[in-house]
């Protein structure tokens, strides 16, 4: 028997179906791309070529058009290849080549892009630029001041990449008069060979990115940034480099809620005085120290700490304990740790965290005396919940360290502790768990898994994700349960294994 075929309604060749689709399902297709191909797709049907009109982010990118050999010629000159001189010389042309030819096609594209517009109206959000650094960007002033003045830009994003044979201390400015008073522009996000302007007079501007920043920078463009900008609220330095060790942050009169100071070359960051501060994150890396002055508003922190050799993790150790009794107000609470597993002794704080609610202590060395994490318990005196995560990839130690906790006549109890999470639970962290179980009264809920994640969601939450695929013997569940019910906790907690 012959196999039936489903005959397609015969359509004329002039038939446009792709205009034929609801607006909402174009501009869903349409969002998806990247915005060279999106303002490309009116040569497919006519009704798409207003539909890049409605687009509330553009892209222009040079990472978009730069061919593939490109990158592989810069990863192989970067190693120094090839190790002919004559062969180097000639990756070198075609490197500066394809910059120009990339150049000069992003700067048709865009020009030819403004002067399409008609003069039609435009709303557009967020405008990122990324091109390579020339001595003329004509092109790149004129799309920021129309996209600032005319489109309503609130959110800008400019990268500048290093030109081959082109001066390195050359630098791109933002054009001046396209953020004036009438600028809605609230996000400025700046990175390596942008010149930081002025910023005196941008009254709207609510959160500023920083990355890469040159290693000549002085302190002063950093530390006026605090105090010169009335309505910044957030501020991000993300690999910046200093020409000074020590930034110094005295603004009484800062509106800064957040502060993010990741991977910078600061030795010392003081925070001196920023009444409004209610979100940090900091690295504390093998030689930079943050001390706290007045913060009166810090709820939310997120420390990593990089520690690379024993006297440095005992140096990391004292430096967290300060930073202990200088943060009053915090009720949340990540400590990271990352760089190589060095052993850390334990911590008992002097001061205490009367006001911490939450605490997740992530990547913790499996190496460490656990004991550490019981000072740190008894430093907060109304902790609610407290999770721990040990990397799976970690190995039980041979000696396992911190395993004599001998009761004390005088242990204090902990009342407000509800929720213990333990990630990467071995028979090592019976000894914690044993401490919990003993002196938590108000404990409600134990979550125990071999093996997991952390989830984070954003900088300040997070959420503890366990896999299944390290089941319990039943000889492990008896030991746990056994213990638990030897100390008595009426009602009970729950209690999850996985």
């Amino acid at each position: 028997m012959p196999m039936l075929r489903r005959v397609q309604p015969r359509t004329s060749d002039s038939e446009d179906r792709l205009s034929a689709l609801h607006d909402e399902l174009i501009l869903l297709i349409v969002r998806r791309l990247d915005t060279r191909t999106a303002l490309s797709m009116a040569v497919l049907a006519r009704r798409w070529v207003h539909i890049p009109r409605e687009l509330s982010a553009l892209d222009f990118r040079v990472s978009d058009i730069l061919p593939p050999e490109y990158e592989r010629t810069v990863g192989l000159r970067q190693r120094n290849l090839p190790h002919d001189a004559t062969l180097a010389g000639i990756l070198d042309g075609l490197k500066v080549q394809c910059e120009m030819d990339t150049m000069t096609s992003l700067a048709n594209g865009i020009t030819s892009f403004l002067e399409a517009d008609g003069g039609l109206e435009r709303q557009v959000k967020t405008l990122r630029l990324e091109f390579f650094q020339t001595y003329d960007s004509i092109y790149v002033d004129r799309l920021i001041n129309v996209a600032v003045s005319a489109w309503g830009v609130e959110d800008l994003e400019v990268v500048v990449r290093r030109s081959f044979g082109v001066d390195q201390s050359l630098t791109y400015n933002i054009p001046r008069n396209c953020l004036n008073l009438r600028s809605r522009l609230r996000s400025l996000t700046l990175g390596k060979y942008c010149a930081l302007p002025l910023l005196d007079s941008y009254n709207t501007l609510a959160k500023l990115v920083l990355r890469d920043m040159s290693s000549s920078t002085p302190v002063d463009v950093y530390e006026r940034l605090f105090k010169d900008c009335p309505g910044l609220q957030v501020l991000h330095l993300m690999t910046c480099c200093c020409a000074h060790n020590t930034l110094v942050v005295d603004a009484p009169h800062s509106h800064i809620r957040e502060l993010v100071i990741d991977e910078c070359s600061f030795l010392v960051i003081e925070l001196r005085d920023l009444p409004m501060l209610v979100r940090l994150a900091c690295c504390i890396t093998n030689t930079s120290n943050i001390l706290f002055g007045l913060v009166p508003s810090l709820t939310d922190t997120n420390l990593s700490f990089s520690l690379e050799d024993d006297s440095i993790a005992a140096r990391g150790r004292d430096e967290f304990d300060s930073f202990l009794g200088n943060s009053p107000t915090m009720a949340n609470l990540v400590i990271r740790f990352i760089g190589r597993r060095r052993w850390m002794r334990a911590s008992h704080p002097e001061r205490k965290l009367p006001n911490l609610k939450r605490l997740l202590v992530a990547d913790m060395p499996s190496n460490w005396d656990i004991a550490w994490t019981r000072g740190l318990l008894m430093a907060s005196t109304f902790l609610e919940v407290l999770h721990i995560h040990v990397p799976q990839s970690e190995t039980e130690p041979d000696c396992l360290r911190g395993m004599n906790w001998l009761k004390s006549r005088n242990e204090h109890r902990h009342h407000h502790l509800k929720e213990l999470v333990v990630i990467g639970y071995t028979q090592r962290s019976i000894w914690l768990l044993k401490y919990v179980v003993r002196v938590c009264t108000s404990l409600q809920r134990v979550v125990l898994l071999k093996d997991g994640h952390v989830l984070y969601n954003g900088l300040w939450e997070w959420r503890m994700v366990g896999q299944q695929t390290c089941p319990w013997s039943n000889d492990e569940k008896m030991v746990v349960r056994r213990m638990m019910n030897i100390f008595g906790l009426m009602p009970l907690p729950e209690l999850i294994l996985g």
